[in-house]
């Protein structure tokens, strides 16, 4: 269904705006800088991600690549600015999936893009969620963790930066799967969750691996479970949710993306210099001391991706609203 829309827009491109390329034109992209678009603030993990990427992209492009901060809505205004901007190439992304997919499912009336309307170029980074607890807490294990929940329904207190959200999503499963009552508590960001933590304001801490793994590995909070297939080498003391029983697999993604109707040939340039800065050395140091793991996926790998999730998503919608969490 994606391929079919992607294939009309880019039909519909041409014949509306006269945007498809010759093959001489399209072997000299790019001629001028290209934007960034990120639907988030500076300074963040997927600035971060953006900036870095941006830095190795440049150079062997020829152009430079601008890093553009679009925040608000909880990424909703970037997407929106990323979908509707001219397909041509000289407007790229980073999307953020799950919650990229998330807004046109819970807000089809009234969100301002479609989920066909970003073509999805390459995935790059897949930071599993992770549950923790302070170091002092009474909890050692999940199972821990559920037991007292079944003790004392909603009375537990799990962080999360927004309803619809990744850390949301994988916390709603968890319970789902643990058959558990949970207290939802939003923050302002990872940050100011494990602050609260680290307070004894809340029980525990939902967040992304890269943003907790630090602390886990300097021992001020204990990682009850990450939600990966399998154990991460950042942290590989603390065991998956799957080998302890709970089929939860949660993470937070972070890739590029086009408008939908980008010509094929722009396309496919800009998809061998993504794979180009994921094999360069330096760009995966970079990665990697932010405990950030890389996890290419590119083109059609990347879209049966995001599609398996749109789905996934479409149906835990439909079965059982999130909204009122």
């Amino acid at each position: 269904m994606r391929a079919s829309k992607c294939a009309l827009g880019m039909v519909g491109a041409a014949l509306v705006g006269g945007l498809t390329l010759s093959a001489a034109n399209a072997s000299e992209y790019p001629t001028r800088p290209i934007q960034m678009i990120v639907a988030y603030g500076a300074g963040g993990s997927t600035d971060t991600v953006a900036r870095i990427f941006a830095k190795y992209a440049e150079e062997r492009l020829g152009e430079r690549v601008v890093v553009v901060n679009k925040p608000g809505a909880g990424g909703e205004l970037g997407w929106v600015h990323l979908a509707n901007a001219k397909p041509d190439g000289y407007t790229i992304g980073l999307i953020n999936s799950p919650v990229v997919e998330v807004y046109p499912i819970t807000r089809a009336e009234t969100v301002g893009y479609d989920y066909d309307d970003i073509r999805p170029l390459a995935n790059l980074i897949t930071d599993p969620g992770v549950l923790a607890v302070s170091a002092d807490s009474p909890y050692q294990t999940l199972d821990d963790f559920v037991s007292a929940v079944e003790q004392q329904p909603e009375s537990i207190s799990v962080s999360h930066e927004g309803v619809g959200g990744d850390d949301h999503l994988a916390a709603l499963n968890f319970a789902r799967e643990a058959g558990i009552d949970l207290n939802f508590v939003s923050f302002n960001g990872n940050a100011e969750a494990s602050a609260a933590l680290r307070g004894g304001h809340i029980d525990a801490f939902e967040g992304n691996m890269s943003e907790a793994a630090a602390q886990i590995q300097e021992g001020n909070v204990r990682a009850l479970a990450v939600w990966s297939d399998e154990r991460m080498p950042d942290i590989p003391d603390v065991p998956t949710g799957v080998e302890q029983g709970y089929d939860v697999v949660a993470a937070a993604s972070r890739g590029l993306a086009v408008p939908a109707g980008v010509p094929q040939a722009v396309y496919d340039r800009l998809l061998e210099v993504t794979r180009a800065v994921v094999e360069d050395e330096a760009f995966r140091t970079e990665v990697k001391n932010l405990n950030m793991p890389l996890n290419p996926m590119y083109g059609d790998a990347y879209e049966d991706f995001l599609d398996d999730s749109h789905d996934r998503l479409e149906a835990l919608w439909e079965q059982d609203p999130w909204i009122e969490q």
